[in-house]
C-alpha cells in the first residue's frame, strides 16, 4: 500500500506560531530601534528637505493633536459622568472609543504626510546596517510619495474588504460577536504595518503588489506589531505622528532584515523585471499605432 506523498508546507498551527513569534520579537525590537535612533541619528541630513519637512511636520502635528483632543474629551466625559474608576477606564480605553483613530483613512493620512520621513529613515538605516548607498535624489523622493499614495489606497481597500469578510460576515455568522472588535483592531494594525514595510520593499525595486504578497506570506506578525505600536504612538500630541513614522521605519528595516530580508537575487530579479517591462512598452505602443 503506497504512502501519501509528504509535503514540506507548514500547517496552520506552524503558521500561527510563526506569526506569534514574529509579533513578540518585533515588539521587542522596538527597544533596539529606539537605541539605534538615539545612537545612529538616522534623521541627520533630513534638513536638506527644507520647507517641505516643516510642512510635513506641522501637518502631522495637527493631525496628532486631533487624536489627543479626542482622547481628552473622552476622559473628560468619564469625569463629568462621575463613573466608578473601573467603569471609567473601561469606557475610556474601549475599542469603541479608539475606533476614530483605527478606522478610516486618518492613520493613512499621517503616512502620506510623513512619507518622506519614513523613506529617508529607511534609506539611512539600510546604509548604516548593510552599507547600501541611499537613493536620496529629488526623483526618488517624488517616486516614494506617489508610491505611498498607491500603497495606502491598497491598504485601505484591503482593510475594508478584510474587515467585512472576517469581522462582519464570518464572525457574525458564527456568533462570535465578542471577537469582532479585537479582530478588527488586529486587521487595522496589520495593514498600517504593511504600509511601513512597503517602504522597505520599495527600496529594493519591488512593486506595491509584490510587496503586499510578500508581506502576507512572510511578515504578518511583523506588520501587526509595527502597526500596533504606531497606532498607540499616534495618540501622543504633536510629536506622536513623527515618532510613530520614524520608529516604525527603523523597526520595519530591522525586523525584515531578521525575518524576511530581500536577497540580492530577489533584488536583481525585480530590477530585471522592471527593465523588461520598460523595454517592451515602446514596442507595444508602436505596434498598436
Amino acid at each position: 500500500m503506497s504512502q501519501p506523498p509528504t509535503t514540506n508546507q507548514p500547517g496552520y498551527l506552524d503558521k500561527g506560531m510563526d506569526i506569534i513569534h514574529q509579533f513578540v520579537a518585533t515588539i521587542i525590537l522596538h527597544k533596539k530601534a529606539v537605541e539605534f535612533i538615539r545612537e545612529q541619528k538616522p534623521w541627520q541630513g533630513m534638513d536638506r528637505l527644507g520647507w517641505v519637512l516643516w510642512v510635513m511636520a506641522i501637518s502631522a502635528a495637527l493631525i496628532s493633536f486631533q487624536f489627543f483632543q479626542e482622547m481628552f474629551h473622552t476622559i473628560k466625559e468619564v469625569r463629568d459622568n462621575q463613573l466608578p474608576i473601573s467603569a471609567g477606564l473601561a469606557s475610556t480605553f474601549s475599542f469603541e472609543k479608539i475606533a476614530w483613530i483605527a478606522q478610516g483613512s486618518r492613520k493613512y493620512l499621517i503616512m502620506i504626510v510623513l512619507q518622506l520621513v519614513v523613506f529617508y529613515t529607511i534609506q539611512k538605516t539600510l546604509e548604516i546596517r548593510i552599507g547600501r548607498k541611499p537613493a536620496l535624489t529629488t526623483k526618488a523622493f517624488i517616486d516614494a510619495q506617489f508610491r505611498i499614495i498607491s500603497s495606502t489606497i491598497l491598504a485601505w481597500v484591503l482593510e475594508t474588504i478584510t474587515r467585512f469578510l472576517v469581522v462582519n460576515l464570518a464572525l457574525g455568522i458564527l456568533g462570535f460577536h465578542w471577537l469582532k472588535q479585537p479582530t478588527g483592531f488586529v486587521i487595522q494594525c496589520y495593514f498600517l504595518g504593511f504600509a511601513m514595510i512597503d517602504n522597505y520593499h520599495g527600496c529594493f525595486g519591488m512593486k506595491v503588489s509584490q510587496s503586499e504578497k510578500r508581506t502576507r506570506k512572510a511578515a504578518v506578525g511583523v506588520a501587526i506589531a509595527i502597526g500596533l505600536v504606531a497606532q498607540l504612538l499616534m495618540h501622543v500630541p504633536l510629536i506622536g505622528a513623527f515618532a510613530a513614522t520614524m520608529l516604525g521605519a527603523v523597526v520595519a528595516t530591522l525586523a525584515m532584515e531578521r525575518f524576511a530580508p530581500v536577497t540580492e537575487e530577489e533584488h536583481l530579479a525585480f530590477i530585471a523585471e522592471q527593465q523588461r517591462r520598460k523595454s517592451k512598452r515602446p514596442k507595444d505602443e508602436h505596434s498598436g499605432e
